[in-house]
């Protein structure tokens, strides 16, 4: 088990003067701000004017194996990060992975490929720029084992691993906390939830 962050005050002091893209942490007095787009998978920002902290976080993108989403609004990792001019305020945190197992992998592989190539290019303006790439997590073995199974998901953590090896960049293995836990949920409990974040915490402080 991973150990826990040493207190929440610490955490608050930690990402204080941050312009993070990641979500929210519990112990921050965020205000949610309406930006106006629509669907489930829409941007969302927070702010603590107090702290001068501000949060945006992108739930969702595409490619999705379920539901049905508005491409008016849509944004892809690499675009995202392209839009971020960075400085040593900034952290970026990002995850890909479950939703692309139901599609052929050259797409996964090529989006990998895209998003260091974009973080690339986000160093060479601003090396300080903080950037965490989560895993995804083991699931649940209960239906569509032939498009969702954890085989494709263990192919896809590993290619992340040598698309992105050598790059200055935190990981925070869900793939190992997951499979440490024996979670099987792609969605995990709370206390799986908690050593994610607490590994993000200690990567960024």
């Amino acid at each position: 088990m991973w150990a826990r962050h040493a207190r929440e005050c610490d955490s608050v002091d930690c990402i204080m003067s941050s312009n993070s893209q990641l979500s929210s942490h519990s112990s921050t007095a965020l205000k949610e701000l309406d930006l106006y787009e629509g669907g489930w998978q829409k941007m969302l920002m927070a702010v603590d004017v107090d702290r001068n902290i501000q949060i945006r976080y992108k739930k969702h993108g595409n490619p999705f194996a379920c539901g049905f989403y508005s491409v008016r609004e849509d944004r892809t990792i690499p675009r995202q990060i392209d839009q971020v001019g960075g400085n040593e305020h900034t952290v970026i945190a990002l995850s890909l992975g479950a939703h692309f197992r139901a599609f052929p992998m050259h797409l996964f592989i090529r989006r990998a490929i895209n998003i260091r190539r974009a973080i690339e290019r986000l160093f060479l303006r601003s090396p300080e720029t903080r950037v965490v790439i989560k895993t995804e997590n083991t699931s649940d073995m209960e239906r569509d084992f032939e498009k969702l199974s954890d085989f494709h998901g263990f192919v896809q953590y590993s290619i992340l691993n040598s698309v992105f090896r050598g790059l200055n960049v935190g990981v925070v293995d869900a793939w190992d906390i997951t499979t440490a836990f024996a979670s099987n949920n792609m969605h995990p409990s709370p206390t799986v939830i908690e050593n994610e974040i607490n590994l993000f915490l200690t990567l960024i402080c």
